[in-house]
């Protein structure tokens, strides 16, 4: 009975730890695209070039009243540095990946903010998908000839 208990006592605050970076999956309702948030920080790989991405990521900097401090990019990284309203750190990286995909992310403050960084985020996904660098998925098509449900 006490090797049970001095396992336990050892786990319990072990899985604790390890849990706390487990990584909730935001999907943005609109294109599909994923990303997670773990760590206090969100990340997603998009199939995009690091050019394609970071225009879209300085936009919503912009768009967002960020005021942005840093921004640099150049073929195989980028950072946006901004402050927001709170005075909390907004630091947006992008690091270029094998054929030609980007990964994206966004911390906010020194704990991090999920709130805001799915705000930043979505705002970046609507850029893209204004430019027609990613497709909406929005509402299914009917094809033609098909019959409406609403008689059933």
């Amino acid at each position: 009975m006490t090797r049970h208990a001095i396992v336990l006592a050892i786990l319990g605050p072990t899985w604790g730890f390890l849990c706390a970076g487990c990584s909730p999956t935001y999907q943005d309702p609109e294109t599909g695209i994923e990303a997670d948030y773990g760590w206090e920080t969100l990340r997603s790989e998009m199939d995009l070039g690091i050019h394609e991405v970071y225009p879209a990521a300085r936009d919503a900097a912009d768009e967002l009243d960020l005021e942005v401090m840093r921004s640099h990019v150049n073929g195989i990284a980028a950072e946006i540095l901004a402050l927001d309203a709170h005075l909390d750190r907004v630091d947006i990286q992008l690091e270029a990946m094998p054929q030609s995909r980007t990964l994206l992310t966004i911390r906010i403050g020194t704990f991090g903010n999920r709130n805001k960084s799915v705000v930043l985020f979505e705002r970046i996904v609507e850029n893209l998908a204004q430019r027609g660098e990613i497709a909406r998925i929005g509402a299914p098509q009917r094809h033609e000839g098909a019959r409406s449900d609403s008689r059933y």
